[in-house]
Protein backbone atom coordinates (compact mmCIF):
# COMPACT_ATOMS: atom_id res chain seq x y z
CA UNK A 1 0.00 0.00 0.00
CA UNK A 2 2.78 2.42 0.96
CA UNK A 3 4.60 1.67 -2.28
CA UNK A 4 1.47 2.41 -4.34
CA UNK A 5 0.86 5.71 -2.52
CA UNK A 6 4.49 6.73 -2.96
CA UNK A 7 4.42 5.84 -6.66
CA UNK A 8 1.22 7.83 -7.15
CA UNK A 9 2.74 10.81 -5.34
CA UNK A 10 5.86 10.67 -7.48
CA UNK A 11 3.71 10.49 -10.59
CA UNK A 12 1.80 13.60 -9.55
CA UNK A 13 5.01 15.49 -8.83
CA UNK A 14 6.47 14.41 -12.17
CA UNK A 15 3.33 15.44 -14.05
CA UNK A 16 3.28 18.83 -12.33
CA UNK A 17 6.94 19.40 -13.16
CA UNK A 18 6.34 18.46 -16.79
CA UNK A 19 3.36 20.84 -17.00
CA UNK A 20 5.49 23.65 -15.55
CA UNK A 21 8.31 22.98 -17.99
CA UNK A 22 5.88 22.87 -20.91
CA UNK A 23 4.74 26.39 -20.03
CA UNK A 24 1.63 28.07 -21.34
CA UNK A 25 0.51 28.79 -24.89
CA UNK A 26 0.76 32.39 -26.05
CA UNK A 27 -1.42 33.81 -28.80
CA UNK A 28 -1.00 37.55 -29.31
CA UNK A 29 -3.63 39.14 -31.52
CA UNK A 30 -2.80 42.15 -33.71
CA UNK A 31 -5.02 44.54 -35.63
CA UNK A 32 -4.21 47.21 -38.20
CA UNK A 33 -6.52 50.20 -38.16
CA UNK A 34 -7.00 53.63 -39.65
CA UNK A 35 -8.37 55.37 -36.60
CA UNK A 36 -11.31 53.20 -35.55
CA UNK A 37 -11.63 51.42 -38.91
CA UNK A 38 -9.83 48.19 -39.81
CA UNK A 39 -7.28 48.22 -42.64
CA UNK A 40 -8.75 46.61 -45.75
CA UNK A 41 -7.78 46.50 -49.40
CA UNK A 42 -10.22 48.34 -51.64
CA UNK A 43 -11.34 50.75 -48.92
CA UNK A 44 -10.79 54.52 -49.04
CA UNK A 45 -9.99 56.33 -45.79
CA UNK A 46 -10.54 60.06 -45.39
CA UNK A 47 -8.98 62.92 -43.40
CA UNK A 48 -5.45 61.48 -43.25
CA UNK A 49 -2.33 63.48 -42.46
CA UNK A 50 -1.80 67.22 -42.47
CA UNK A 51 -3.76 67.74 -45.71
CA UNK A 52 -6.75 65.56 -44.71
CA UNK A 53 -6.04 63.36 -47.69
CA UNK A 54 -7.86 60.26 -48.90
CA UNK A 55 -5.77 57.09 -48.92
CA UNK A 56 -6.15 53.47 -49.99
CA UNK A 57 -3.81 50.54 -49.43
CA UNK A 58 -1.67 48.75 -51.99
CA UNK A 59 0.39 46.72 -49.49
CA UNK A 60 0.75 46.53 -45.71
CA UNK A 61 2.85 44.02 -43.75
CA UNK A 62 5.63 44.10 -41.20
CA UNK A 63 8.09 41.96 -39.28
CA UNK A 64 8.11 41.58 -35.50
CA UNK A 65 10.89 39.90 -33.54
CA UNK A 66 12.03 39.13 -30.00
CA UNK A 67 8.55 39.09 -28.49
CA UNK A 68 8.74 39.31 -24.68
CA UNK A 69 6.12 39.14 -21.96
CA UNK A 70 6.50 41.57 -19.06
CA UNK A 71 6.04 40.83 -15.39
CA UNK A 72 4.93 43.32 -12.74
CA UNK A 73 8.51 43.82 -11.53
CA UNK A 74 9.64 44.88 -15.02
CA UNK A 75 11.42 41.65 -15.88
CA UNK A 76 10.60 39.95 -19.16
CA UNK A 77 10.32 36.48 -20.64
CA UNK A 78 11.07 35.71 -24.28
CA UNK A 79 8.21 34.00 -26.10
CA UNK A 80 9.26 30.81 -27.90
CA UNK A 81 7.58 31.17 -31.27
CA UNK A 82 5.85 28.25 -32.94
CA UNK A 83 7.95 27.26 -35.95
CA UNK A 84 5.13 26.94 -38.46
CA UNK A 85 7.15 26.99 -41.68
CA UNK A 86 5.23 29.95 -43.08
CA UNK A 87 4.73 32.96 -40.80
CA UNK A 88 7.27 32.39 -38.02
CA UNK A 89 10.91 31.30 -37.92
CA UNK A 90 13.31 31.47 -34.96
CA UNK A 91 12.39 34.72 -33.14
CA UNK A 92 10.84 36.42 -36.20
CA UNK A 93 7.18 36.68 -37.22
CA UNK A 94 5.51 38.32 -40.20
CA UNK A 95 2.16 40.10 -39.85
CA UNK A 96 0.26 40.67 -43.09
CA UNK A 97 -2.87 42.83 -43.42
CA UNK A 98 -3.39 42.78 -47.20
CA UNK A 99 -5.27 39.99 -48.95
CA UNK A 100 -4.33 40.53 -52.58
CA UNK A 101 -7.74 41.97 -53.47
CA UNK A 102 -8.76 45.42 -54.67
CA UNK A 103 -5.74 47.66 -55.04
CA UNK A 104 -3.48 45.12 -53.33
CA UNK A 105 -2.94 43.08 -56.50
CA UNK A 106 0.74 42.47 -55.75
CA UNK A 107 -0.03 40.96 -52.36
CA UNK A 108 -1.03 37.52 -51.18
CA UNK A 109 -4.45 36.04 -50.44
CA UNK A 110 -3.64 34.99 -46.89
CA UNK A 111 -3.58 37.45 -44.03
CA UNK A 112 -1.88 37.00 -40.67
CA UNK A 113 -2.84 38.88 -37.52
CA UNK A 114 -1.54 36.65 -34.70
CA UNK A 115 1.77 35.61 -33.18
CA UNK A 116 1.76 32.16 -31.61
CA UNK A 117 4.16 30.50 -29.24
CA UNK A 118 4.68 29.58 -25.61
CA UNK A 119 6.23 30.94 -22.43
CA UNK A 120 6.80 29.66 -18.89
CA UNK A 121 3.64 29.76 -16.81
CA UNK A 122 3.33 32.98 -14.87
CA UNK A 123 1.47 36.23 -14.42
CA UNK A 124 2.30 38.71 -17.18
CA UNK A 125 1.11 42.30 -17.30
CA UNK A 126 2.45 43.58 -20.62
CA UNK A 127 4.31 42.88 -23.83
CA UNK A 128 7.45 44.12 -25.56
CA UNK A 129 8.55 43.40 -29.11
CA UNK A 130 10.84 44.78 -31.79
CA UNK A 131 9.46 46.17 -35.02
CA UNK A 132 12.22 44.89 -37.30
CA UNK A 133 14.74 42.09 -37.56
CA UNK A 134 17.82 41.21 -35.52
CA UNK A 135 21.05 42.19 -37.29
CA UNK A 136 22.07 38.58 -37.93
CA UNK A 137 18.76 37.90 -39.71
CA UNK A 138 18.68 41.18 -41.62
CA UNK A 139 21.63 40.76 -43.99
CA UNK A 140 21.33 37.42 -45.72
CA UNK A 141 20.44 36.04 -49.14
CA UNK A 142 16.60 35.86 -49.06
CA UNK A 143 16.56 33.13 -51.71
CA UNK A 144 18.22 30.82 -49.19
CA UNK A 145 16.07 31.74 -46.20
CA UNK A 146 12.98 29.95 -44.87
CA UNK A 147 9.56 31.58 -44.91
CA UNK A 148 8.73 34.33 -44.00
CA UNK A 149 12.25 35.64 -44.74
CA UNK A 150 12.10 34.59 -48.40
CA UNK A 151 9.74 37.34 -49.61
CA UNK A 152 11.40 39.44 -52.30
CA UNK A 153 8.88 42.26 -51.83
CA UNK A 154 10.07 42.65 -48.24
CA UNK A 155 13.76 42.91 -49.16
CA UNK A 156 16.10 45.64 -50.42
CA UNK A 157 19.59 44.10 -50.70
CA UNK A 158 22.08 42.10 -48.66
CA UNK A 159 23.70 45.34 -47.58
CA UNK A 160 20.58 47.27 -46.55
CA UNK A 161 18.61 44.18 -45.53
CA UNK A 162 14.87 43.77 -45.24
CA UNK A 163 11.99 46.20 -45.27
CA UNK A 164 10.82 45.85 -41.68
CA UNK A 165 7.52 47.41 -42.68
CA UNK A 166 6.09 47.82 -46.14
CA UNK A 167 3.16 50.21 -46.36
CA UNK A 168 2.24 51.22 -49.91
CA UNK A 169 -0.58 53.71 -50.44
CA UNK A 170 -2.39 55.71 -53.06
CA UNK A 171 -3.32 59.20 -51.91
CA UNK A 172 -5.29 62.16 -53.25
CA UNK A 173 -2.14 64.00 -54.28
CA UNK A 174 -0.05 60.93 -55.13
CA UNK A 175 -2.42 58.59 -56.97
CA UNK A 176 0.47 56.63 -58.50
CA UNK A 177 1.83 55.78 -55.06
CA UNK A 178 3.23 57.02 -51.75
CA UNK A 179 4.93 54.57 -49.44
CA UNK A 180 6.80 53.87 -46.24
CA UNK A 181 9.50 51.22 -46.33
CA UNK A 182 11.04 51.06 -42.87
CA UNK A 183 14.48 49.49 -42.54
CA UNK A 184 18.10 49.98 -41.59
CA UNK A 185 20.24 52.65 -43.29
CA UNK A 186 23.89 53.66 -43.26
CA UNK A 187 25.03 50.03 -43.27
CA UNK A 188 28.81 49.67 -43.64
CA UNK A 189 30.87 48.61 -45.42
CA UNK A 190 28.75 49.30 -48.47
CA UNK A 191 31.03 48.45 -51.39
CA UNK A 192 28.25 46.66 -53.30
CA UNK A 193 24.58 45.80 -52.71
CA UNK A 194 25.69 42.26 -51.80
CA UNK A 195 28.36 43.36 -49.33
CA UNK A 196 27.36 42.03 -45.92
CA UNK A 197 27.76 44.90 -43.44
CA UNK A 198 29.25 44.75 -39.98
CA UNK A 199 27.09 47.58 -38.61
CA UNK A 200 24.36 50.07 -39.55
CA UNK A 201 24.46 53.70 -38.46
CA UNK A 202 20.67 53.74 -38.12
CA UNK A 203 19.23 50.29 -37.38
CA UNK A 204 15.70 51.78 -37.20
CA UNK A 205 14.46 48.94 -35.02
CA UNK A 206 11.65 50.27 -32.84
CA UNK A 207 11.11 48.57 -29.49
CA UNK A 208 7.42 48.68 -28.66
CA UNK A 209 6.29 48.34 -25.05
CA UNK A 210 2.66 48.06 -23.99
CA UNK A 211 1.91 47.85 -20.29
CA UNK A 212 -1.34 46.83 -18.64
CA UNK A 213 -1.96 44.34 -21.44
CA UNK A 214 -3.96 41.15 -21.03
CA UNK A 215 -2.11 38.59 -23.13
CA UNK A 216 -5.11 36.24 -23.16
CA UNK A 217 -7.72 38.65 -24.51
CA UNK A 218 -6.04 41.94 -25.44
CA UNK A 219 -5.39 43.14 -28.98
CA UNK A 220 -2.30 45.03 -30.14
CA UNK A 221 -3.44 47.72 -32.55
CA UNK A 222 -1.24 49.55 -35.04
CA UNK A 223 -2.96 52.79 -36.10
CA UNK A 224 -2.01 54.10 -39.54
CA UNK A 225 -3.89 57.36 -38.93
CA UNK A 226 -1.63 58.08 -35.96
CA UNK A 227 1.42 57.09 -37.99
CA UNK A 228 0.54 59.61 -40.71
CA UNK A 229 -0.79 62.34 -38.42
CA UNK A 230 2.17 64.70 -38.98
CA UNK A 231 2.80 63.73 -42.61
CA UNK A 232 1.76 65.37 -45.87
CA UNK A 233 1.02 62.30 -47.99
CA UNK A 234 -0.03 64.43 -50.97
CA UNK A 235 3.49 65.57 -51.89
CA UNK A 236 6.90 64.07 -52.43
CA UNK A 237 10.08 66.12 -52.23
CA UNK A 238 11.75 66.26 -55.68
CA UNK A 239 14.86 64.12 -56.17
CA UNK A 240 13.96 61.89 -53.22
CA UNK A 241 12.48 58.41 -52.92
CA UNK A 242 8.72 58.10 -53.31
CA UNK A 243 7.36 58.60 -49.81
CA UNK A 244 9.93 57.45 -47.25
CA UNK A 245 12.58 54.76 -47.68
CA UNK A 246 14.02 55.46 -44.20
CA UNK A 247 16.64 57.91 -45.47
CA UNK A 248 17.60 60.40 -42.73
CA UNK A 249 17.85 63.30 -45.21
CA UNK A 250 14.45 62.64 -46.78
CA UNK A 251 11.96 65.23 -45.42
CA UNK A 252 9.12 62.70 -45.66
CA UNK A 253 10.86 60.38 -43.20
CA UNK A 254 11.30 62.55 -40.11
CA UNK A 255 7.62 62.68 -38.99
CA UNK A 256 7.13 58.97 -39.71
CA UNK A 257 10.21 57.78 -37.82
CA UNK A 258 9.28 60.02 -34.91
CA UNK A 259 5.89 58.34 -34.58
CA UNK A 260 7.71 55.02 -34.13
CA UNK A 261 9.97 56.60 -31.47
CA UNK A 262 12.86 56.72 -33.96
CA UNK A 263 13.95 60.37 -34.27
CA UNK A 264 16.36 61.39 -37.04
CA UNK A 265 18.72 62.70 -34.36
CA UNK A 266 19.49 59.68 -32.13
CA UNK A 267 20.17 62.00 -29.19
CA UNK A 268 16.54 63.09 -29.14
CA UNK A 269 14.15 61.10 -27.00
CA UNK A 270 10.86 60.04 -28.54
CA UNK A 271 7.87 57.94 -27.54
CA UNK A 272 6.11 55.73 -30.05
CA UNK A 273 2.55 56.77 -30.82
CA UNK A 274 1.52 54.11 -33.31
CA UNK A 275 0.85 50.93 -31.31
CA UNK A 276 -1.69 50.70 -28.51
CA UNK A 277 -3.26 47.99 -26.37
CA UNK A 278 -6.99 47.42 -26.73
CA UNK A 279 -9.07 45.72 -24.11
CA UNK A 280 -12.41 44.11 -24.88
CA UNK A 281 -14.73 46.84 -26.11
CA UNK A 282 -12.30 49.69 -25.37
CA UNK A 283 -9.07 51.26 -26.55
CA UNK A 284 -6.45 51.43 -23.84
CA UNK A 285 -4.59 54.65 -23.17
CA UNK A 286 -1.28 55.03 -24.99
CA UNK A 287 1.56 53.60 -22.95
Amino acid sequence: MFTRVLSAALLLVSSAAFAQDAGQPVRLRFAATVGADPVACGTTYKDIGTTKSNISFVDFRFYVSNVRLMKADGSEQLVTLTQDGLWQVDTVALLDFENGSGGCANGTEQIRDVIEGSAPAGRYVGVRFDLGLPFDKNHQDPTLQPSPLNLSRMFWSWNAGYKFMRMDLRTTGQPKGWMLHLGSTGCMPAATPTTVPTSCARPNIATIELRDFDISSGVIEMDVKRLLAASNVDINTPETAVGCMSGPSDPECAPLLSQFGLPINPAEAATQKVFRARRTGTVAAQQ
